[in-house]
């Protein structure tokens, strides 16, 4: 991307600095993507001027590129920034994860209509994680992204959901649940080589029944109820464990 470095330099504001994606090892926000769905690549950056935070959307024609749009963005860095089709129609739209505080993200996702961008998201979502692709569900994959968000809940535990983008906002993707949560769930195996610890087995434990392994759930609630005070807490971990217990009976 330093072609486009040295180009924006003649773009953006004299004293702006393009920022840095702290979820990529820090390289440049600058993303080259076909957004309005011609089939031709935009370029997106954002960037930071007199302390706050922008994207840009430039096109080409001709040989020169042209800002088509500019939006203010949030907090005071950037975590996320990706192109992938997130509804049905195949086009595709910005995943911006701006960051507000040192381990949470404001998620905002965008989609270019006509000649600018509207906000997908009509509330406030909040994450630690992303992780975006086109998941497989029960018949394969679909061609439609779906987003799993991971929530920090304690220590290295994380609340975990997978999203897809439907009608006017995200709804839960439980049809690919069985391939996310396996991820899911070797995360949280590898913690437990290190940390013998309560809320570990219940993200285990979680993770395994959403992956559809039932047995290996409920041998890991129980492991969880074998501590004393557990975390969550032993009424959550009961009710999980009511749970496992029932798709058991159902297979």
């Amino acid at each position: 991307m330093n072609e486009f470095e040295h180009l924006l330099e003649s773009i953006l504001p004299p004293s702006a600095t393009i920022l840095k994606l702290q979820n990529a090892n820090n390289r440049p926000a600058i993303l080259l993507a076909d957004i309005d769905g011609d089939r031709l690549k935009e370029l997106i950056v954002a960037y930071k001027y007199q302390g706050e935070n922008y994207l840009i959307l430039l096109k080409k024609s001709y040989n020169i590129w042209y800002p088509m749009a500019e939006i203010k963005g949030k907090g005071y860095a950037i975590t996320d920034l990706m192109a992938v089709p997130l509804t049905p129609l195949g086009v595709n739209s910005l995943v911006i994860g701006w960051q507000v505080e040192s381990i949470w993200s404001q998620l905002v996702l965008l989609q270019w209509k006509m000649y600018n961008f509207v906000n997908l998201l009509t509330n406030y979502v909040y994450y630690s994680k992303l992780f975006v692709e086109d998941m497989p569900g029960k018949y394969g994959k679909d061609g439609q992204f779906e987003l799993a968000i991971w929530t920090h809940d304690i220590g290295d535990a994380y609340m975990v959901d997978v999203y897809r983008y439907q009608g006017s906002g995200l709804t839960i993707a439980e049809d690919v649940y069985p391939y996310y949560f396996k991820k899911v769930a070797s995360y949280n195996k590898k913690i437990l080589q290190k940390y013998d610890i309560s809320y570990y087995w219940y993200y285990l434990a979680e993770a395994l029944l959403n992956s559809e392994e039932y047995n290996h759930a409920l041998t890991s609630i129980d492991k969880a109820l074998t501590f004393t005070n557990p975390y969550p807490s032993k009424d959550k971990m009961l009710e999980l464990r009511n749970e496992i217990l029932s798709k058991l009976r159902q297979n």
